[in-house]
């Protein structure tokens, strides 16, 4: 074996799933081998995505029990690293369908001082959903090389440098964060577009719902931009600096999760949430412990609207989406190895995190 091709996954279509799976499955020999990480789907989808993959050769799945916990392709990425065993290592996407010489093909690519990465078709829905010859499909357009997505590296020089930068949760920037960093450190990274060995599917995107109680920060994505734009400045190596990375979930310590030890109430005033991040923080509580946080009862109360008008001193209440947001930066700062489980249901105003601290 010389390389290993990752493909993190959470919740696509099974259809998309089959259709990249086949097109590259077909073509793996002695020399590559797939590894498909699925990081928090659902848990019937789970079992379905493992019977599909049990039945192709060269494929393996990596199961993550990180159902209701921010999408971290970063980790994802990252463990199948930590595991990985040949001198090659490639990231795709599960929405490619790859060309028919693929694993040919790409072996001219390998250099063990080089990066390189992959310009990609892309399809409309129309032609999506064509059973086509590869070389036949209709592209809409091409990406440049400010798509950074499906990237070729030697296993040891991504390795060097931490792997992935596990900072990164949500959509956005960590493909471009490695390569910053490898060019920082003086390694050439390539970008090849003579020939489009890759098409995007089409999918539905992902819009965010009042509806939906998964994990969401309205503003992360811009925080990862300014986040790698300090990296190019400060010409950044190192990802992960005094964190492990690309941990393997514990399915046991996971399954904790269900049955809470403590259950701790707080309310949603900046004081309140402020010092929760904190505690949480010192490692005060340990076992599994479940926190919940509603709307201060006077956060709206005629009360509080006097007192305000007439100046007068009142708590400093604030939303429950700012509540969110300091805690879900908190968890990703300081608690993103650690078996979590977050929901926030906006329509009854309520946000509930069950964490197992006791995997500090």
């Amino acid at each position: 074996m010389n390389l290993t091709i990752v493909i993190p996954n959470r919740n696509r279509s099974m259809s998309t799933v089959k259709r990249t799976l086949n097109t590259i499955a077909q073509q793996l020999n002695g020399q590559v081998k797939v590894v498909v990480v699925d990081y928090g789907s659902e848990s019937m989808y789970q079992d379905d995505l493992q019977s599909f993959i049990d039945s192709l050769e060269k494929v393996s799945l990596i199961n993550c029990p990180t159902q209701g916990q921010l999408w971290q392709k970063t980790r994802a990425i990252n463990i199948a690293l930590k595991l990985c065993d040949t001198p090659y290592f490639m990231v795709a996407d599960m929405d490619m369908l790859f060309h028919p010489n693929f694993v040919t093909k790409i072996q001219h690519y390998m250099r063990p001082d080089e990066v390189h990465y992959f310009k990609v078709g892309i399809l409309t829905e129309e032609e999506s959903k064509l059973e086509k010859e590869f070389e036949t499909y209709q592209v809409k357009f091409y990406t440049n090389e400010e798509a950074t997505g499906m990237t070729l590296f030697p296993t040891a020089i991504l390795k060097g440098v931490n792997g992935f930068d596990e900072f990164y949760h949500g959509w956005g920037s960590e493909d471009t964060d490695v390569h910053v960093r490898l060019r920082n450190q003086g390694i050439p990274v390539h970008f090849n577009q003579d020939e489009a060995l890759l098409l995007h599917q089409w999918h539905p995107k992902f819009y965010r719902s009042k509806e939906s109680t998964a994990p969401y920060h309205h503003y992360l994505e811009r925080v990862n931009y300014e986040y790698i734009k300090l990296s190019r400045k400060h010409k950044k190596i190192q990802s992960n600096i005094g964190n492990e990375w690309g941990v393997l979930p514990d399915a046991l310590k996971y399954k904790a999760l269900d049955t809470p030890d403590t259950t701790v109430q707080c309310t949603s005033t900046l004081n309140a949430i402020t010092a929760l991040c904190f505690q949480l923080s010192e490692g005060v509580w340990n076992g599994v412990v479940q926190f919940v946080v509603q709307l201060h009862p006077e956060a709206t109360s005629l009360k509080t609207t006097i007192k305000k008008i007439a100046k007068k001193k009142t708590p400093q209440f604030i939303t429950l989406e700012e509540a969110n947001s300091m805690l879900l930066e908190t968890i990703i700062k300081n608690h993103r190895n650690i078996p979590y489980n977050y929901s926030f249901n906006r329509t009854k105003e309520i946000i509930v995190c069950t964490m197992n601290l006791s995997s500090l």
